[in-house]
């Protein structure tokens, strides 16, 4: 009867069925009992267990069925000087990691994010959107984030810190993107896939994969959405005062002087120098269609000009001045010249 009783407080069996989909860590309950040499690991595809010596990651073990012997515990032995076997019942704490990936976690910043913009200077910007993660490295992410609790779900995790950490780490890549305050706001949809190699690394150091990152939504302050409004009115208003079917001359003219009247004014920056850009390649086309049709094919200097004129063009087009019919008429006179 004695040895019946003792033989039931040895664990023989150590496995984890997770049922609840969201949980993250989970230490096998021992209940004070000592590990049966021999006992048998079961750890499922989506898992990791680790056997922890008083506080200290010993052994590690991938899916798979494992018999805890001296033999398949080498770090523990050696920790515990088993240097000629041991077959004595032991104690050590057996924790579970997830390693499955959790898809659709919510981040956002709670405080507006400085980004700075060559024409704007410093713009606060909010963000917000999901990404998703998955445990890459157990005993690294074990060592960075393990507490004291048997049990970490998803969101406990998220909320002990880890949120901020994203949103610190979104706000450093968003920094060294180089994104100008235009490009975010066209490119918002695509800016989680810009920034998803620059937040990596600082994900691997945690022991953690980064499988996605979206940007759902970037709010500008009020007032720089109003300028921003204001300098688009401005813009179409300029287009149809100008008119395409006026001479290349007399409207490269009209762009430079509206250029300087925005300056002189203290203006949007934005619109002054969309303007003279303007003025500048609608006037080098002037040249080049005051020099004459072209004798046999032009020279390097004239296809440079040609080909920077082109460009200087399309970005015209980018910025609303330009119709995408108005651009490549204009493209195809010029390429002709080539």
């Amino acid at each position: 009867m004695v040895f019946s009783f003792l033989r039931r407080q040895f664990i023989e069996i150590i496995e984890w069925v997770d049922e609840t989909r969201d949980t993250l860590i989970w230490k096998f309950p021992d209940e004070d009992r000592e590990i049966k040499m021999g006992a048998q690991l079961t750890v499922r595809e989506s898992q990791v267990a680790l056997l922890v010596n008083e506080g200290k990651i010993a052994d590690v073990y991938p899916p798979g069925r494992h018999e805890l012997t001296t033999r398949n515990m080498p770090i523990l032995s050696d920790l515990r000087g088993w240097k000629y076997g041991f077959e004595s019942p032991f104690k050590v704490d057996v924790y579970f990691v997830s390693t499955r990936e959790f898809q659709n976690l919510r981040w956002g910043t709670p405080q507006p994010v400085m980004v700075n913009d060559p024409e704007l200077s410093l713009v606060p910007l909010r963000a917000f959107g999901t990404f998703g993660m998955r445990v890459q490295e157990a005993a690294t992410f074990f060592r960075n984030f393990a507490g004291t609790d048997p049990v970490v779900t998803i969101e406990e995790f998220l909320e002990g810190g880890f949120r901020s950490l994203v949103v610190t780490h979104f706000s450093n890549a968003l920094k060294r993107s180089g994104k100008s305050l235009a490009e975010i706001n066209l490119q918002a949809n695509q800016l989680g896939d810009v920034l998803l190699p620059l937040l990596q690394p600082e994900f691997e150091r945690m022991g953690l994969l980064l499988t996605r990152f979206l940007v759902e939504s970037v709010t500008l302050p009020e007032e720089i959405q109003k300028q921003l409004v204001e300098q688009d009115l401005e813009l179409r208003k300029l287009r149809r005062k100008v008119g395409m079917s006026q001479e290349i001359g007399d409207m490269s003219r009209f762009l430079q002087f509206q250029a300087g009247q925005a300056m002189e004014k203290g203006e949007g920056a934005g619109l002054a120098r969309a303007a003279l850009e303007m003025g500048m390649g609608l006037q080098m086309a002037q040249q080049m269609q005051q020099s004459g049709p072209p004798q046999g094919k032009a020279t390097p200097e004239e296809r440079t000009q040609i080909l920077q004129t082109i460009k200087e063009l399309a970005e015209l087009k980018a910025a609303g001045i330009l119709s995408e019919e108005e651009f490549e008429t204009k493209k195809k006179e010029l390429l002709s010249r080539l």
